[in-house]
């Protein structure tokens, strides 16, 4: 969807989070029958993976936040059901290529929430529904299950369990699962119910009967089971056969035998030393499949009580789906650090697809990982009843939180990097894919279970990128564990690291566009503005400046120091390349001024466009420093009057004019002529302003999000407004209102990239640098349909030449590419005779089968 306003246009490039389903049994994804494709639900939507290619084939663009389980339509192979908490049944057909895809949106008038659907049959929906509370998914509450008309939508109430803290289905519905608060469990089984769904009864049920119960679930088909209680369940599953499995917080698993007669054995199940999170059965019975906080997905055969281990997955594992028609696993990572201080953020999920056969990766789906200090929701929860007390008195553009996260565009390879926690992940914007995760500071390669969750990861605060691309500068703070009262339990340790870029060797001589490679630490430099002393701003020197890369950093003191690559003669022996550029860099302080005394956490710093001068931010006053001398330029030289009227967020150079942002103003100052610009106006920001704020130095052009409550329709949340100013001039040049919050800006190849609340990113540009966005329609689906064919095309065209890779997936993570000597390169011949068993019996045959059969020829 694109929004345009005079000659720059607006469009959503990506589709959100990977949507958690906290109460179904999919893992944010169903599988085709087929096995071919993979459909996976993001927040805002919809996408159709082909998993022999792993490439996405089509985007359904759709508000899907509030979706609960998603389910396929047995009367129609084509379409999905969507449920959504509301009593919402959208029907979307996946295999629309026009990208809107939405049949028809049905109401269920159902009294409670719907929580997860049991079962679709031709005639009817079999869902739970029932209260939830806000902090606490999994307290006692009452569930029903619910048999609904998809005639006349009318609701029959099959079954109501009281105190039920959680549940769980089995993989043929036929069994459903209460796990009681007074510590027991109760089993339905309704497979007389389900015939669409679990297959037609058996020749010799009574007809009478069979119509009957279909009203009801008779006595017989309910067991009770009770357990020993030792530890709190933390996750429950049920096989076809009623063999219930109960995950505890000490990380036992209890396994409980439904459907006999006799005495019920139960047995103990033990490897896992923290809470298990998640647990299902194998479609037959024989295997349990569990995972937890240790990162481990573990595999138990019941009879033999074998076990097997998938380890150092990407994330503790929150969910395992196991796929009864394919053979596939498919698990949700939350890919979160773990720790006290991940509290008040959002989560986050990877969506992984396994082969049950060898347990290899077959497909991976992540989502850009913004850090927002703040959590969204539970902080609007909080502002909206104040909101709702004094609304005559509540200003609506001062925020109360922080909302703004950090994100850089990577000279070179135009990914987009976001640091999360102690990692930097790298995304393409044009696949709409991860491209790697870059570990920055030291963490623990498992999960964390017990004491371990007090240790805190080292936290990247700040990091740029050298003119070239070539070096990265990152900052990461490390604050000591509060365990045992250690006297250093308040000390802080700070890092600046040095990274050079390593093109991958396989890469080499290619587009610097479509370069792929990895970082390597050359330089670390533990507290380099001393002691308690905290980094607060990274600046890259512009070109002009020296003849090799530079870093100027800022610390809270309002002190900077300019940092400088040099080879160690003495120490290293210098190892030259083919190239003659030297391997071994060690990064040097080289000049320094000392700043004032107290400590302010409003402080940024920037060069002047030639280099000449550095501007730095300290509290509410401007100095600026000679960059040959870092002496201070006296006011009899230049005289820079008083910008600002409040904190210091921002400063940015764009040609001569200094832009400053503060936090209640935004100010622009031509340095030539000694004077401020038309462009002043007054803004409300929060501390991580410096994030709302872009340039365009080749067009001239100012970037500014503004952030606001507002309540529309009874909906109270944040919204933004977007604008572009010439620095000359207080009118904007664009103007656009969207309907959530925005979290960070920057600038990439003529374009503003934008990441909203909802954790998607916009790209504002003029028309020449987008597709015909508000052409015709027919150009439309032309120009989207050429843009994911290039798309697939990039992504397959290791497959045309010496069948080398550009990257190896193991289990969801990238690897190194393997250098690979020509003697083991092999071409294939392709000619016109290679390709004649395609258009063979094509009547019939869709786009994207001929696609499949092109494909498999080329391999």
């Amino acid at each position: 969807m694109a929004k345009s306003s005079g000659k720059w246009s607006l469009q959503m490039a990506t589709g959100g989070m990977v949507k958690y389903l906290p109460f179904s049994n999919e893992a944010s994804s169903v599988i085709t029958p087929d096995g071919r494709y993979c459909i996976v639900v993001l927040t805002h939507q919809m996408r159709i993976y082909f998993i022999s290619t792993r490439q996405c084939i089509r985007t359904i663009d759709i508000d899907i936040s509030k979706t609960v389980d998603i389910k396929f339509d047995p009367n129609e192979q084509n379409n999905v059901l969507l449920f959504q908490s509301s009593g919402e049944v959208i029907e979307v057909n996946w295999m629309d290529k026009s990208g809107h895809g939405v049949t028809s949106v049905k109401q269920i008038e159902s009294s409670k929430p719907i929580l997860s659907v049991i079962g679709v049959e031709k005639d009817y929906y079999y869902i739970i529904s029932g209260k939830t509370d806000r902090k606490n998914l999994y307290s006692p509450h009452t569930r029903h299950v619910l048999r609904i008309s998809r005639e006349d939508f009318s609701i029959d109430e099959l079954i109501e369990v009281e105190d039920v803290t959680r549940y769980s289905v089995s993989n043929d519905s036929t069994k459903v699962a209460f796990l009681k608060a007074s510590h027991e469990v109760v089993i339905y089984d309704i497979s007389h119910l389900l015939k669409e769904v679990s297959g037609e009864m058996n020749g010799d049920t009574d007809t009478q009967n069979l119509e009957y119960n279909k009203d009801y679930i008779p006595e017989q088909n309910k067991e009770v089971i009770v357990f020993p209680y030792k530890a709190p369940v933390t996750a429950i599953a049920i096989s076809n056969n009623s063999i219930v499995a109960l995950g505890t917080a000490s990380g036992a698993i209890q396994v409980l035998y439904g459907g006999l007669v006799t005495d019920k054995p139960q047995r103990l199940l033990k490897w896992h030393i923290d809470q298990v999170k998640s647990l299902q059965f194998s479609s037959d019975g024989t295997y349990l499949l569990s995972g937890g906080l240790e990162k481990v997905l573990v595999f138990w055969q019941l009879d033999t009580d074998k076990t097997q281990f998938l380890p150092r997955l990407n994330g503790t594992i929150q969910r395992i789906q196991t796929n009864p028609n394919t053979d596939h696993y498919s698990l949700n990572l939350k890919v979160n650090s773990q720790g006290e201080s991940q509290a008040n953020q959002d989560e986050f999920y990877e969506l992984l697809v396994l082969s049950s056969v060898d347990l290899v990766s077959r497909l991976s789906v992540n989502t850009i990982r913004p850090n927002i200090p703040t959590n969204v929701n539970l902080s609007l929860h909080k502002t909206k009843k104040k909101y709702d007390k004094a609304k005559s008195n509540f200003d609506s553009t001062k925020l109360r939180h922080d909302y703004s996260s950090k994100f850089l565009v990577h000279p070179k390879t135009k990914h987009l990097y976001f640091p999360s926690n102690a990692v930097i992940q790298a995304f393409d914007l044009v696949k709409n894919e991860q491209v790697f995760i870059q570990s920055a500071a030291s963490t623990l390669p498992t999960g964390k279970v017990r004491s371990e969750i007090k240790l805190p990861d080292p936290s990247i605060t700040q990091f740029a990128f050298s003119y070239d691309g070539e070096w990265m500068c990152t900052y990461d703070v490390l604050v000591s564990p509060d365990v045992d009262n250690l006297l250093s339990q308040d000390d802080v340790q700070y890092s600046l690291k040095f990274w050079k870029f390593t093109e991958s060797q396989s890469q080499k001589g290619t587009n610097t566009n479509t370069k792929q490679g990895n970082w390597e630490l050359c330089t670390k430099i533990i507290d380099p503005h001393g002691t308690s002393t905290s980094v607060l701003s990274i600046s890259p020197a512009p070109t002009s400046t020296y003849s090799e890369p530079s870093f100027l950093t800022a610390d809270n003191r309002g002190g900077v120091r300019l940092w400088r690559p040099r080879i160690p003669k003495e120490i290293y022996q210098t190892v030259k390349q083919e190239t003659g550029k030297p391997q071994q860099t060690a990064w040097t302080l080289r000049k320094s001024y000392s700043g004032d005394q107290y400590a302010s956490d409003a402080v940024d710093a920037c060069w002047s466009e030639d280099g000449s001068i550095i501007i730095v931010g300290h509290e509410n006053t401007l100095k600026l420093l000679n960059s040959q001398t870092f002496e201070e330029i006296s006011k009899s030289i230049f005289n820079l009057p008083s910008l600002i009227d409040s904190r210091v967020r921002s400063l940015l150079m764009l040609g001569n004019i200094l832009v400053v942002l503060s936090k209640t103003r935004i100010t622009c100052f031509d340095l030539l002529k000694g004077k401020p610009t038309a462009l002043s106006a007054r803004v409300n920001t929060t501390i991580g302003g410096k994030n709302l704020l872009a340039v365009d130095s080749v067009k001239q052009i100012i970037c500014l999000a503004v952030n606001y409550y507002s309540e529309q329709d009874g909906d109270f949340g944040i919204r933004s407004k977007i604008l572009l100013f010439k620095p000359d001039s207080l009118e904007p040049i664009f103007e656009y209102h969207h309907d959530q919050g925005i979290s960070s800006v920057s600038y990439s190849q003529s374009s503003f990239l934008l990441v909203d609340l909802n954790f998607r990113v916009a790209v504002i540009s003029e028309p020449s640098h987008l597709s015909n966005l508000e052409g015709d329609s027919e150009e439309e689906d032309l120009v989207t349909g050429m843009n994911k064919a290039l798309v697939q095309a990039r992504a397959t065209a290791d497959l045309m030449s010496y069948r080398v890779p550009s990257k190896n997936l193991s289990h969801g993570k990238d690897t190194k590419t393997t250098d690979i000597d020509d003697s083991m390169k092999t071409r294939k011949t392709i000619d016109a005779h290679t390709f004649e068993p395609i258009f063979e019996n094509l009547e019939g045959v869709r786009a994207d089968s001929l696609f499949e059969r092109i494909i498999k020829v080329i391999r």
